[in-house]
């Protein structure tokens, strides 16, 4: 009877997070959530929700390319076994509550092509779980947060085309052993590239194209033996001279001297 009861009030709480969720949508133009997320059917059951076996609780929230506008409703944050939240391309504004920092069973989150502002939230440094962060394509601003290296497992973060500022942050990538993707061209980055990029030892690739960004690269970027895809164009960077080997315009660090001025149009990204 108490597990009945206990496991009652969890599906609950899952039902009234996503009809708050709901609530703070204010157009649904193929009526994909008046038609379907109604109290008549079972959550697990919804248009876009996945739940799990055991518990019948949300693992996943996937609702890509409907249309929507309105903003992410703090509830979201009370859905504690969700562990992959994607709304990428629809129209949601207002800022990215912060109590997406409470999901931390999260492993994917993708907030891209929307229209959120503010800052990214602090919070997100506590999803230790989280492997890949892509907020690309919004109007958010401010500083990248340091708190995103406490998310030890990321493996890609993408933060394109947003009017991100200030510097990239120094020792960043002693937090993030398993970083694979660094995805921030198209932002009003400022100041030299940082030190220590070296420590990010699984990097493949590296976007900071589009930025404010100015000086030489640190000569420690030798040592990103990994890496294969580098866009570093239109920045006012004096001198890209590294040891790379050209393959259909993609530069790999291997024994090939190639010294490339930023404004060099073979950098198309």
């Amino acid at each position: 009877m108490y597990l009945s009861v206990t496991n009652a009030s969890n599906i609950s709480t899952d039902e009234a997070s996503l009809l708050a969720f709901k609530a703070q949508i204010t157009s649904d133009p193929n009526g994909i959530l008046s038609k379907n997320w109604t109290k008549g059917t079972h959550i697990c059951n919804w248009i876009g929700i996945s739940c799990s076996k055991k518990h019948q609780r949300v693992t996943s929230l996937v609702l890509t390319s409907f249309g929507f506008r309105g903003s992410v409703a703090k509830e979201i944050g009370n859905l504690s076994f969700l562990n992959k939240l994607d709304v990428a391309n629809n129209s949601f504004h207002g800022q990215i509550p912060d109590e997406i920092g409470s999901l931390r069973r999260l492993n994917f989150l993708s907030l891209q092509m929307n229209n959120l502002t503010g800052q990214i939230p602090e919070s997100l440094g506590f999803l230790t779980r989280l492997q890949l962060l892509d907020l690309s394509e919004n109007d958010l601003f401010g500083n990248v947060p340091f708190s995103i290296s406490n998310a030890s497992s990321l493996k890609i973060i993408d933060l394109g085309f947003n009017r991100i500022s200030g510097n990239l942050p120094r020792g960043f990538c002693t937090r993030l052993p398993n970083l694979q993707g660094l995805f921030l061209s198209k932002n009003q980055l400022a100041g030299q590239i940082p030190s220590g990029l070296n420590q990010c030892t699984q990097l493949i690739y590296l976007s900071l194209s589009y930025n404010q960004l100015t000086g030489s690269l640190p000569t420690d970027m030798w040592n990103l033996t990994k890496l294969q895809e580098l866009y570093l164009g239109s920045n006012n960077i004096t001198a890209l001279c590294y040891s790379f080997s050209n393959n259909n315009d993609y530069y790999y660090i291997d024994s090939m001297l190639v010294c490339v001025n930023y404004m060099n149009p073979r950098y198309p990204h």
